[in-house]
């Protein structure tokens, strides 16, 4: 299939034309968008394209009243999607129409990953001859926190790729719909030759241990993805036992959404079930939070506020080990949780602690954990480990054989007119 059988309209903008071409699906986040392309068109370098890959629940009217009453150097093709195909469709349906219309080079961008650099574009295009640049990511913490640079490439983060790479290795994997589909990719190009340059794009750092509760359907389409896209290396195999692991806390300690889930995620695994499908299935079984004033919770409650760098400073051991021992310090204590780097501390803290509160905003926040019988909570304590370690027993033997048997192939991906 073509690019477009996937979209609804393809309009142009502009002096169209060039050999790069920068990809950016968006969902209806018009203003995101609006101030990525004014960050474009502060680039030293301008000879390039911009797609931009819309689902169908953007607001046309706002994004076209912007483009006509600004002036780009670059040209803007806007491609509308017919329907909802999620960040690994946007990019595969531009990496299509890019490859159909002829462009040399493209690179991917998150419509949240802004280049700041004003030379960022250009350096990566004066590299292309080597088929694969990448610059730093600097990771832009909450405002007055900092940044964290993070040196190795994510390929949704202005990662430039020649023609010939796809030639090679295909296209972003549009089935996995939301979720993993950079982590899948650079896995299939890991044996392409890459280059890298010294400057840098900025993308907002959301901390793990809130993100992971506020919005758990992407959370575990994400571990369900890398479980079922992923190859048979060592990460995967760990990526298996961590999903245990958090199964385990949320059946046992999570009572918001925990049996559901549990089963919900059971049931899709079994039947290799992933994507979008998959997401669907994990928001119907998350039942509603408890939301609760911010004023109304005990006045002894401890506060969990990890919004230095503790975590990205650390290594992978001393993490664990300051992890584990700050939450066992918590042991029977009220908490609520205001930033944490790390969704495992957030996990444990729901464990050790008699009552965990995630905090939503100012004037909320969501009952996470409780664990008010201590009777009771002890039981679960010593279960946990057990639990665990029987059920990735029983996972590994059941999950392997059917990952084997119907394990997706990515090589090539799209280069099939059929796909």
């Amino acid at each position: 299939m073509g690019y477009s059988g996937m979209v609804s309209y393809a309009k142009k903008y502009g002096k169209c034309g060039n050999d790069l071409l920068i990809i950016i699906p968006s969902f209806d986040r018009y203003r995101v968008v609006f101030e990525h392309l004014r960050f474009l068109s502060r680039q030293t370098f301008q000879k390039f394209d911009v797609a931009l890959v819309l689902e169908p629940e953007f607001d046309d009217g706002k994004l076209f009243e912007f483009l006509m009453d600004n002036h780009f150097d670059f040209g803007v093709i806007v491609l509308k999607r017919d329907s909802n195909t999620g960040t690994a469709g946007g990019f595969f349906t531009g990496q299509k129409y890019g490859f159909e219309e002829g462009y040399s080079y493209m690179i991917n961008a998150d419509d949240d990953c802004m280049p700041a650099d004003p030379g960022v574009v250009g350096a990566l295009y004066s590299r292309r001859e080597a088929g694969y640049v990448y610059p730093d990511q600097r990771l832009v913490l909450e405002k007055g926190k900092g940044t964290v640079t993070e040196k190795s490439p994510c390929t949704d983060h202005y990662v430039l790729f020649s023609r010939s790479v796809f030639e090679r290795r295909g296209f972003i994997y549009a089935p996995i719909y939301w979720g993993a589909d950079d982590v899948e990719f650079a896995e299939r190009i890991s044996k392409e030759k890459s280059c890298k340059v010294p400057n840098f794009v900025e993308h907002p750092y959301s901390f793990a241990g809130s993100s992971v509760l506020k919005n758990p359907p992407k959370t575990w389409i994400y571990s369900m993805s890398l479980m079922t896209i992923m190859g048979f290396g060592i990460s995967n195999f760990i990526t298996i036992l961590y999903f245990c692991a958090m199964s385990s806390v949320s059946l046992l300690f999570i009572p918001m959404y925990g049996i559901g889930l549990f089963i919900t995620m059971m049931s899709l695994l079994a039947s290799f079930k992933y994507g979008k499908e998959a997401y669907g299935a994990i928001s119907k079984s998350i039942k509603g939070p408890v939301y609760l004033p911010n004023a109304g919770l005990p006045g002894s409650i401890k506060a969990i506020d990890d919004s230095d760098l503790l975590y990205f400073e650390r290594n992978l051991l001393g993490n664990l080990f300051q992890i584990f021992t700050e939450s066992m310090s918590c042991f029977r204590k009220d908490v609520i949780v205001v930033n944490s780097f790390s969704e495992l501390k957030t996990l444990l803290l729901c464990c050790f602690c008699r009552t965990v509160y995630l905090r939503i905003d100012n004037d909320n926040s969501m009952l996470m954990s409780s664990n008010r019988n201590i009777l009771f909570h002890i039981i679960r304590i010593l279960a946990l480990p057990v639990f665990t370690a029987i059920y990735s027993i029983l996972f590994l033997a059941a999950f392997i054989p059917i990952k084997l048997l119907k394990q997706p192939k990515t090589i090539g991906y799209g280069l099939d007119k059929n796909q």
